[in-house]
């Protein structure tokens, strides 16, 4: 047991209610640490506990911390190896006439090895915590229970469900965050505390924001953090646009029907469009292919094939693919309403299915487009602004995809179901890009369950609108066998399309791009994987 000095409570955030939560600035905050072997838990906490509101963060840890993959905590305490301690505790609490906050093994989404209970599953810590929480309600029922990430990007996948969390917390700094630079720091206190407000949008609770030891109450600037309040107050329509989405169900009606299945491809060089019974094929456009013609070109050549079509709109300046530094405040402005008028006279003069994707990829931590790495506020009005521009004049057959690549802070991003008809991800073998041996490749089946944990909170039909895998052929076939399986066993899949080509040198610099592309007959027999399922 110890109390703590290094991690305060700095700030509290109640959207429906600003001064709700003040009286717990000054609670004591305590340090529980329980094991399967933890003992006199109510002498020992006697010693420290004091008047007043109090806080204790509960961290679980096996015996011995050396082995904690032969004894998973997580595990054991959804098993209940840890349910005595944890009576004990919460019958202590449960005497008490003070308002008493209980978190359970924060910063879990912090993919690090400070804690026993990171680079866990989502799954396994959701199992976790709500054990835990029924035990402690139980027998303190008073008591709050407070879910704590850090307020990560990737933070909603750890979101245990709406039961039994009474508030949500992020922390500022923590030393978990402070071991990863997978991530940009961001340049000042007031966009730190922002992007970790509004990770948190979709739970409905009051947020406390506790500080660490790099960011105390010395250091913590509360004007920064009225300035990030008053940021979201003032786009609140779109920060709750989809505030009680927070329960991992499928919304009813999404799920493809037997023989449904869209099947399609990006195919720049024609081996697959003219030879596999294809549903679907794929386009990117950009300003230059829309002023040039080369889009309607391509788009009128595939309703003579009479197929339906997924449009890829990427807002580049020129055919050498130059960015606008200024992108989502030339869209707010206007500036880019030409370039929708062309686009929408191109694809609204057909009756084919159009499957419209808009500033996709956008979560991805890198600048490789000048959407990607945006403030998540200016992205989904820059979203919201082109679906409405377009919306006012399409007919019925043009669909809204909304198309992050399935990465961590994916829902960061999320723009709003009013303006969504599809969620697509993008599905590649290689987890990193400087693999170059192909055999080092994820199977289709363990990225999509990893990424489309990411996207749940959206409940629309999913499109995997690119997949691909590089290697010899043997190799591809088997990657796709794998794929074929798992798009059969996930009806929440609603339709497919493959990367046919090399991937943009760009984009790897040094290293060969990945030759994504399959020769016809891999494909056919891909197909032939889904036949129960495929629409023709």
């Amino acid at each position: 047991m110890e109390v703590v000095g290094n991690a305060p409570l700095l700030a509290v955030f109640n959207r429906n209610d600003s001064a709700a939560g003040s009286d717990l600035k000054n609670s004591n905050h305590i340090i529980v640490r329980l094991t399967t072997r933890s003992s006199n838990i109510e002498d020992e906490i006697k010693k420290v506990w004091v008047p007043g509101p109090v806080i204790i963060t509960v961290e679980t840890w096996p015996v011995d911390a050396k082995k904690n993959q032969e004894e998973n905590i997580l595990s054991l305490v959804a098993k209940g190896s840890l349910d005595e301690q944890v009576k004990e505790l919460a019958t202590f609490i449960g005497k008490q006439n003070q308002p008493v906050l209980v978190r359970f093994d924060p910063d879990m989404e912090v993919y690090v090895d400070t804690f026993p209970w990171q680079k866990q599953s989502s799954e396994m810590y959701a199992n976790a915590f709500n054990h835990f929480a029924e035990i402690l309600k139980q027998n303190a029922p008073a008591a709050k229970m407070v879910w704590s990430p850090a307020g990560y990007p990737g933070t909603e996948e750890y979101w245990p469900g709406t039961k039994w969390v009474d508030i949500v917390a992020v922390t500022l700094k923590g030393k978990s965050e402070l071991m990863t630079s997978n991530y940009p720091e961001a340049k000042d206190q007031q966009e730190l505390i922002f992007r970790k407000l509004h990770r948190m949008r979709f739970f409905d609770k009051p947020v406390l924001v506790f500080g660490s030891e790099k960011l105390n109450k010395e250091n913590f600037q509360q004007p920064a953090f009225d300035a990030a309040v008053n940021y979201i107050q003032q786009n609140k329509d779109i920060e709750y646009i989809d505030v009680n989405a927070t329960d991992k169900t499928i919304a009813p009606g999404i799920l493809r029907k037997d023989s449904s299945l869209l099947i399609g491809a990006f195919d720049p060089s024609h081996s697959l469009v003219d030879s596999v019974p294809l549903t679907t094929e794929h386009l990117f456009v950009n300003i230059m292919a829309l002023k040039s013609g080369n889009f309607k070109k391509k788009f009128d050549s595939i309703l003579v094939r009479d197929r339906n079509v997924i449009v890829t709109m990427e807002p580049w300046k020129d055919e050498n693919l130059k960015k606008d530094p200024q992108l989502v405040e030339n869209i707010l402005k206007g500036r880019y309403d030409n370039l929708f008028d062309q686009l929408y006279t191109v694809i609204g003069a057909t009756n084919k299915t159009i499957y419209l994707r808009w500033l996709h990829e956008m979560e991805i931590p890198i600048t490789r487009y000048p959407w990607q790495s945006q403030d998540p506020v200016g992205y989904i009005k820059a979203y919201r602004y082109f679906v409405n521009y377009i919306r006012n004049k399409k007919p019925q057959h043009i669909y809204f995809v909304w198309g992050p690549a399935g990465d961590r802070g994916s829902m960061e991003f999320w723009p709003g179901t009013d303006v969504v008809d599809y969620t697509s991800i993008a599905i590649y073998g290689l987890p990193d890009k400087n693999i170059t041996d192909h055999k080092k490749q994820e199977s289709f089946n363990d990225i999509f369950k990893r990424k489309y944990n990411r996207i749940w909170f959206a409940h629309k039909p999913l499109f995997i609108t690119e997949f691909g895998v590089k290697g010899p052929a043997s190799y591809k076939k088997e990657w796709l066998t794998v794929a074929a399986k798992t798009i059969e066993e996930n009806k929440e899949i609603t339709g497919v399309s493959y990367f046919n080509d090399t991937d943009n040198p760009k984009a790897w610099g040094d290293i060969e791009a990945p030759d994504w592309s399959v020769p016809p007959f891999l494909y056919r027999a891909f197909l032939k994987q889904l036949k129960t399922s495929v629409k023709q």
